[in-house]
């Protein structure tokens, strides 16, 4: 019995092709459904104490109210997200058997421990979240387990970048040849800055709706802060990750060109289009939302010039000439810088913060959270879509991923 059922893996089994939708769609789907909980737990965890540390520090109450909020969030969702993660495993394991294999025998043992890392995380979120106020005498010693706790999720994060980087800018070896690719550092820098930012966008558009549906007036006037807090955070850390996606782009130019070349010119080279569109749109939202938050004589101004400079980077390429193309950046540059001072100007006075926020646009915020979001998911399918039919860029194309895997050799296993 045990000799036929053994035999059966010598057969060249029909690999599954799902119609209509693709295999590398389906498998994208489920892998993008857990990075919306898994990527905003990465984010809050490090957004949770850091907030918290300021709340000790200003002597401000809400502070620590956020803090615990996020906490609370963390708590509910963090199972979810790392069930979405197992399930994408799974699909992608039974259709592209071949592809997974190759992949995690490469990085066996970093996938041990990028797995074998949530037990330390979920024990950490429990006792971070179950025992706040046993901690209440000891805020330090609190607020050094949620950063402990971050720590141990962003292990996983160091992880994984390595094995999605190595799909697009592959490097011949094992080991840390493999792991720490042409493209590792600047993806890593880029998707931690992510994290932080469309969680922030997204945090400011559910305090927004949480404000104009409270009945209470304390509710609402921190409601209020809570949403502006957020929105800063996620503008300042946009204004990063727009520059870490610039040394990320140049890396996978230098070590992949085929594909960097593919994706900007290729079918999918319309995405990119989308992607200045989104990034367009928060800093058009951000610098409203500022404008609304304190109307000063420049802000008009300065939106309008945010509003031309975005406008102009969200145009198609053909319609520059080939010696002005750069102009896209320059014009994305400039909205940049201006959306900084726009904002240090805007910045209410203490004394007013309540009365100015209860002028916000609740529509801005919800809009500028839902974009957030997709543009953090559009970066991921842009990264995909530029190894053309290649699952492992210039090593496996897709048509090779398929089927059972068969050993190279007795023995290749341990």
């Amino acid at each position: 019995m045990l000799t036929h059922i053994a035999s059966t893996y010598s057969l060249d089994q029909p690999s599954i092709q799902l119609p209509f939708i693709t295999n590398r769609w389906a498998v994208g789907f489920f892998f993008l459904v857990h990075i919306i909980f898994g990527s905003f737990t990465m984010g809050a965890l490090v957004l949770g104490p850091t907030f918290e540390w300021i709340g000790l520090r200003r002597e401000d109450p809400r502070y620590e109210r956020y803090a615990r909020a996020l906490g609370t969030v963390n708590l509910k969702i963090f199972s979810l997200g790392a069930t979405l993660g197992g399930f994408a495993v799974i699909v992608l394991t039974a259709l592209y058997p071949r592809f997974f294999v190759t992949l995690i025998t490469l990085f066996f043992w970093p996938a041990v421990v990028a797995f074998t890392i949530w037990f330390l995380t979920l024990g950490g979120i429990l006792l971070y979240n179950l025992r706040w106020d046993r901690f209440r005498l000891r805020k330090g010693l609190h607020i050094l387990l949620g950063y402990a706790t971050a720590a141990t999720e962003h292990i996983f994060l160091f992880i994984i970048v390595a094995l999605d980087s190595y799909l697009l800018t592959p490097r011949s070896g094992q080991g840390a040849a493999a792991f720490f690719n042409p493209s590792f550092w600047p993806e890593l820098a880029h998707r931690f800055v992510g994290n932080l930012s469309w969680a922030s966008f997204f945090i400011a558009a559910v305090a927004a709706v949480y404000a104009a549906t409270s009945r209470q007036p304390a509710n609402r006037v921190y409601f209020h802060w809570a949403a502006r807090t957020s929105l800063v955070v996620g503008f300042a850390t946009l204004v990063v990750q727009i520059v870490l996606g610039a040394v990320f782009v140049e890396s996978i130019k230098q070590a992949s060109p085929g594909a960097f070349h593919y994706s900007m010119q290729g079918p999918f080279a319309w995405l990119w289009l989308l992607q200045a569109t989104f990034i367009a749109i928060l800093l058009v939202g951000s610098n409203l939302y500022f404008w609304q938050s304190r109307a000063t004589p420049a802000a008009p101004v300065l939106t309008g010039i945010v509003v031309l400079g975005s406008l102009i980077t969200m145009t198609p390429a053909a319609v520059f000439p080939k010696d002005l193309f750069a102009l896209r950046y320059v014009a994305l540059a400039i909205a940049v810088l201006v959306s900084i001072v726009h904002w240090l100007i805007s910045r209410p006075r203490r004394h007013a913060m309540a009365a100015d926020l209860r002028r916000s646009s609740q529509l801005t915020l919800a809009v500028t959270g839902a974009s957030a979001l997709l543009l953090f998911l559009l970066m991921g399918v842009i990264r995909t879509t530029a190894r053309s039919d290649y699952t492992i860029y210039g090593v496996m194309k897709e048509s090779d991923s398929y089927s059972i895997f068969q050993s190279p050799s007795k023995g290749y296993y341990p």
